[in-house]
């Protein structure tokens, strides 16, 4: 094998709660995550060094091209690959873009270079890469607790859809978290109940236990509220901030009350998608 295209799907937070601190002063993590159907495009080719060709700055500092570089790391194999990526998951999002592509591209090399190193040993180097990177190397519906590194399949999502508005301005995430640990307030979600909704298909059961505690942190001038308020009005039985922001979306009853709100909700400075859950994370979509 030369060759092997591959997608990546974004997540959502369903729940994201902060259970504490650890003395590195990494946050510790609670999340109910889910992947839905909106992906970044990637072909790998074997090649003698690592480049990258996408319509971000191609530069080492991207994810997945520190994904290829932890993975050549790790195995000793000499060589590299050109990673030919397709974004269309929006950055700065809160959406895991950078992870999910990070994810892809560890999965395709140990495919494209037959090492076998299984999903263990493929989640410990991403999250050498950032806390979502071993969700990312799963997806579907999980709690994902510690710093990112307890990934616990849960009864999948299978009813549902989301409208997703991503405002032209983006959250950075440390600020985010530095606004939180200054002791603005924030309401707590019960992933639980969230999760015994999802299981059992009543979608309008998890409206009161779906909350991101960095959600105030990331609105300080209230538009991610605003953005909420407007899907709320569209008809969605819930809406909220996914991770770090700045993306914010509706849960609909289905992809026709979805498409419906999708149509009117958005502004012109908004990048406005529909999307449903999706049981995993990866697909490969041609090889040779």
């Amino acid at each position: 094998m030369e060759t092997i295209t591959l997608r990546a799907a974004a997540k959502l937070n369903l729940t994201l709660d902060i259970t504490g601190v650890r003395p590195d002063g990494y946050h510790l993590l609670q999340m109910v995550m889910q992947t839905v159907s909106l992906y970044d495009t990637l072909t790998l080719r074997k090649a003698e060094q690592t480049s990258l060709i996408s319509d971000l700055l191609p530069n080492p500092d991207n994810l997945a091209w520190k994904a290829a570089d932890a993975f050549f790391a790790r195995t000793g194999i000499t060589g590299g690959v050109k990673i030919v990526l397709s974004k269309r998951i929006p950055v700065q999002s809160g959406m895991a873009g950078g992870s999910a592509d990070a994810a892809a591209v560890l999965k395709g090399l140990d495919l494209l270079y037959g090492t076998r190193l299984g999903l263990p040993a493929l989640r410990e180097i991403g999250l050498s890469l950032g806390a979502d990177v071993p969700y990312c190397l799963m997806g579907g519906t999980a709690l994902v607790e510690g710093i990112g590194e307890t990934v616990l399949p849960v009864p999948q999502m299978r009813t549902g859809a989301f409208v997703i508005l991503k405002p032209e301005w983006g959250v950075s995430t440390a600020a985010a978290f530095a606004a939180y640990d200054s002791g603005i307030p924030a309401d707590r979600p019960n992933p639980y109940r969230v999760i015994d909704g999802l299981m059992k298909g009543k979608l309008h059961t998890v409206s009161p236990y779906m909350r991101n505690v960095l959600e105030q942190s990331a609105d300080r001038y209230g538009e991610i509220a605003g953005i909420r308020r407007r899907l709320l009005h569209g008809g969605a039985l819930a809406a909220q901030m996914t991770g770090s922001g700045s993306a914010v979306f509706g849960l609909f009853p289905d992809l026709t009350a979805a498409e419906a709100c999708a149509a009117s909700a958005g502004r012109p400075d908004e990048q406005v998608f529909t999307a449903v859950p999706v049981p995993s994370a990866i697909e490969v979509l041609h090889a040779e």
